[in-house]
């Protein structure tokens, strides 16, 4: 399976199958928020997958444009003072933002646009777009989250601790989304997930 990788689908060509519409999903890091999203995206091409902007550095094989576009603090500071952004927010100590071209570019072509953000983007966007599909994927329990992050952490990253104490304050969050998924097994958490957007965006 691919990684969420959200430059890919602007080069997608064809009718989509949804409608135009915005689709916010939040969780907190760890819950697999971006795993059900690459396979949403795996099924439906024409979902176009937002590229945000962020201050943080590289990992690993990410590319810039592709995964994010990497700026420095400098830069995103400028785009803000402009207007650039529909939304923007620092998390887990760096700056993530929307711009507003990718959203209305992809709702002019006639396709949906899918954002994995954090909550605070969320609040933000459902402001301004209040007819958004909004779904938070929430992860068995604060011990499992704790699990994960761990294997996946690996004493590589300096923030497991930040992220741990964040995700409590996002659960809590949980209650102003429109839909909840419980990512407690990946196939049926995914079914659910798929079944949220075929049935609120499907054109009939």
């Amino acid at each position: 399976m691919k990684a969420f990788r959200p430059g890919n689908t602007w080069r997608w060509q064809g009718e989509s199958r949804l409608k135009p519409r915005l689709i916010i999903v939040c969780a907190p890091s760890g819950a697999g928020k971006s795993t059900l999203c690459a396979r949403l995206v795996g099924e439906y091409p024409e979902i176009i997958e937002n590229v945000s902007f962020t201050t943080r550095p590289q990992r690993g094989r990410e590319e810039d444009g592709v995964d994010y576009f990497f700026i420095d603090q400098e830069e995103f500071d400028e785009k803000v003072g402009r207007d650039f952004f529909v939304e923007c927010a620092r998390v887990h100590n760096h700056c993530y933002g929307v711009s507003h071209a990718q959203i209305d570019t992809a709702i002019s072509s006639g396709r949906p646009i899918i954002l994995d953000i954090d909550v605070q983007g969320a609040k933000t966007l459902t402001t301004k777009f209040p007819d958004a599909l909004t779904i938070f994927v929430m992860p068995p329990s604060i011990e499992e989250l704790k699990k994960r992050l761990a294997a996946r952490d690996q004493g590589k990253t300096n923030n497991y601790e930040i992220r741990i104490q964040n995700a409590a304050l996002e659960i809590g969050e949980a209650e102003n989304f429109r839909f909840k998924v419980v990512n407690d097994d990946l196939e049926r958490a995914y079914a659910e997930f798929k079944k949220v957007v075929e049935n609120e965006l499907r054109n009939s």
